[in-house]
């Protein structure tokens, strides 16, 4: 009777555990659901963003946070990063291939359009402030204290290709393999013609105690903003640059151009729509509310050169859309 008792015991034991387990797995399931959310609970700072495809939208930013939608940005879902760590940049040069770069020389990589993301070793520890890949094998990345890295091998490895200039470098963007522009403190403008490997100083319109913060490529031209609301723009893919007309005193942090339409974002909610090519820039009205936060990127998508939509997103998860050129 003692042995039939124990072998009772044991058995509900045994049924008792594979309950809990099942329990466990039925939750797991039912709480996947609450994994997709809307975009008003996205609370973490954005710093970047992409569009891959008319309704491929991916956004990164504190705390190792990426939110993807496969919806136009109805819906998001959280994506592990694998990291707490700030992300502050992210390139895909392809539907495919993307890179992230962080805090503390942090790079991500992923070759599912986002879905999953995996460490890179860059090999520097400084704050890598923007990323740039030209196609699935070369790309740079720059940062604090004129850090500069680049890979030939879609960042298997890294090379050191630091500036001399001790200055901050907030912004880099390549057209191919071998041609690419930095920008970043005191209105410092550098272009490079092999691959990054050594980098010459552009002339710049600039004054010296002004930082430029974003960059971005449209065809042949070339456009770069920054503080108190200065925007500069290249027709000769860097050569030369002259100033924009913008009348917004707010500092830029964010810019897209597609043919002749284009957006910039930043400080107090400020949002500029440009027409003519970037070569003059209008405020748009946006809700008082909105101008105690600030937007820090503009995505397009490029079904529609001239009347782009896309979103700008930026403090505490603020985002707002853009749709055929008007803000909703």
């Amino acid at each position: 009777m003692i042995q039939k008792s124990r072998n009772f015991t044991l058995l509900v034991i045994v049924i008792a555990n594979l309950l809990l387990f099942a329990l466990f797995f039925i939750n797991a399931y039912a709480d996947e659901p609450k994994q997709v959310f809307g975009r008003e609970q996205i609370r973490e700072n954005i710093y970047d963003s992409v569009i891959l495809s008319d309704k491929e939208f991916l956004v990164i930013g504190d705390r190792g946070k990426i939110f993807r939608s496969v919806d136009g940005g109805k819906s998001w879902r959280a994506i592990s990063s694998g990291t707490a760590q700030a992300l502050f940049s992210v390139s895909f040069p392809d539907a495919k291939n993307g890179w992230i770069s962080g805090k503390s020389g942090l790079i991500l990589h992923t070759t599912d359009g986002g879905i999953t993301w995996y460490k890179q070793e860059s090999g520097v520890k400084k704050n890598l402030l923007s990323i740039s890949f030209a196609d699935a094998i070369h790309g740079c990345a720059v940062g604090d204290w004129g850090n500069v890295i680049i890979t030939k091998d879609g960042g298997t490895t890294w090379q050191d290709a630091s500036l001399k200039d001790d200055v901050v470098l907030y912004g880099v963007c390549f057209a191919d393999s071998q041609h690419g522009w930095i920008i970043g403190e005191f209105g410092r403008i550098f272009s490079t013609v092999d691959g990054g490997k050594t980098w010459r100083l552009v002339p710049s319109p600039m004054e010296e105690e002004h930082s430029l913060f974003c960059l971005t490529i449209n065809g042949e031209s070339l456009y770069a903003a920054g503080i108190e609301g200065v925007i500069l723009y290249s027709d000769n893919r860097g050569k030369s640059w002259q100033g924009a007309k913008n009348e917004s005193k707010s500092a830029i942090y964010g810019i897209k151009v597609q043919g002749l339409t284009g957006w910039a974002v930043g400080d107090v909610g400020t949002i500029l729509h440009t027409k003519d090519g970037g070569k003059s820039w209008k405020s748009v009205d946006v809700p008082e509310d909105f101008k105690l936060f600030w937007f820090c990127t503009v995505s397009l998508t490029k079904n529609n050169p001239e009347r782009p939509s896309g979103f700008c997103a930026g403090a505490h998860g603020l985002f707002l859309n853009i749709d055929q050129g008007k803000i909703r």
